[in-house]
């Protein structure tokens, strides 16, 4: 009985003593683990708060990356999409090779504008800060639309984060395109296409004073009193350039209400003395019309004589013979008004066109479509014919011209 006791007391001891020592190696271990990892945290943070160090000592000279990703509140703008900074917008740009943009060119410089604008708008959706693309496009819309159109998509086309030399390239394209069309309308006192090349831009920039005192000009040519001065009420009573535009209309009211000859008077001249400063042109009559010859740059040209019409026009066959853009100046697409109804057709300049003997410098012209002059070359329109006094004579078949003195 005593034996068997004292083998249950020693297993006892001996399963004490290793529960012990089991226990103390594995708090041991324990321990061991704890401070490595407290070493290496501490380790890290040496390294961290070194680093910050070296970046705080160098100051500016270190280039600054912000590498944060586009999911925080700041990195979306109001419509809820990622927002690009100036600097990756700009960079995308790059994105689009140069061979690209040369071969759009030429799709526009050939003339192939309907396939230019669908690989713009395909390549704008990926792209649509890519300034290359966007300047293609103002140069498209110029060629195909009205002027008057384009100019507002360039001022819409400014308002957008650009670089400052595209900026400064947009501001002169509107100011160049503008300029060489006004100066050449008014010099043809195109009133009607005057007003239409201002209209659009009074709305849309109604603080800028030259398209106002512009627009009201062609209404006080054209005797629209009422919209002249619903216009000219944009700026101070006292405004002297107004004043002069007001003082203008009403003058040409009076002049015309007191003038009883008609420009296109048909009495021989007076005397001869009188016929010596006069040069008669024959016409050929055709049915209702009357032809004369011309001659537009080196091309002869068979022209009817259209005393209605305001601008002078010749046919798509003659602006071919021309060489197009490459002899004539462009000044832009507007909305005419012709025979069988309004059309949008191009506006050039011809530098030289000799008539009656005369040479008469930078004459503007609509170029009409084939079917629209099927048998002539074009129209002698009233901006050449009005640089004249004239007069018809049926009996002769002839167009007596004669020089103004003012």
């Amino acid at each position: 009985m005593k034996t068997w006791l004292a083998v249950v007391l020693l297993l006892f001891l001996c399963t004490s003593l290793s529960i012990n020592v089991y226990l103390w190696l594995s708090l041991k271990q324990h321990n061991d683990d704890a401070y490595e990892l407290e070493a290496s945290y501490e380790h890290r943070l040496e390294g961290t708060a070194q680093r910050g160090s070296d970046v705080i000592s160098k100051g500016k000279t270190e280039p600054f990356t912000n590498s944060r990703s586009p999911n925080s509140a700041s990195d979306f703008n109001a419509t809820g999409t990622p927002s690009m900074g100036i600097d990756e917008r700009y960079s995308s740009s790059l994105q689009v090779d140069k061979d690209v943009v040369d071969s759009l060119t030429r799709l526009l410089n050939n003339g192939q504008f309907s396939l230019l604008a669908t690989e713009l708008t395909k390549y704008l959706k990926s792209e649509p800060f890519n300034e290359s693309l966007l300047l293609l496009e103002g140069e498209l819309i110029e060629v195909t639309k009205p002027l008057p159109t384009a100019l507002v998509h360039y001022y819409d086309l400014a308002e957008l984060l650009l670089s400052s030399e595209t900026l400064t390239f947009i501001d002169t394209k509107i100011a160049t395109l503008y300029q060489q069309a006004q100066t050449q309308l008014s010099q043809d006192e195109q009133w009607e296409l005057v007003a239409r090349l201002n209209e659009p831009l009074y709305q849309r920039i109604p603080d800028a004073k030259h398209y106002t005192l512009n627009l009201a000009e062609a209404y006080a040519y054209q005797q629209k009193f009422t919209l002249m001065e619903d216009v000219l009420a944009a700026l101070p009573l006292n405004d002297r350039d107004a004043s002069f535009i007001r003082d203008k209309a009403y003058e040409i009211r009076d002049s015309t209400n007191a003038d009883n000859t008609p420009s296109d008077n048909k009495l021989e001249p007076a005397d001869a003395e009188d016929a010596r400063y006069q040069t008669r042109v024959a016409l050929e009559r055709i049915g209702d019309q009357y032809r004369l010859e011309a001659r537009a740059l080196n091309q002869k040209a068979t022209m009817i004589l259209d005393t209605g019409a305001s601008t002078t026009a010749i046919s798509s066959r003659l602006f071919a013979r021309l060489g197009r853009m490459r002899n004539l100046t462009f000044i832009g697409n507007f909305n005419v008004r012709t025979a069988s109804g309004t059309i949008e057709a191009p506006l050039v300049q011809i530098s030289r066109f000799y008539f009656a003997g005369y040479e008469i410098n930078d004459i503007s012209a609509i170029v009409l479509p084939e079917d629209a002059l099927p048998d002539a070359d074009g129209l002698l329109g009233m901006n050449v014919l009005g640089q004249f006094d004239f007069a018809i004579m049926p009996q002769s078949s002839e167009l007596i011209l004669t020089e103004r003195n003012d």
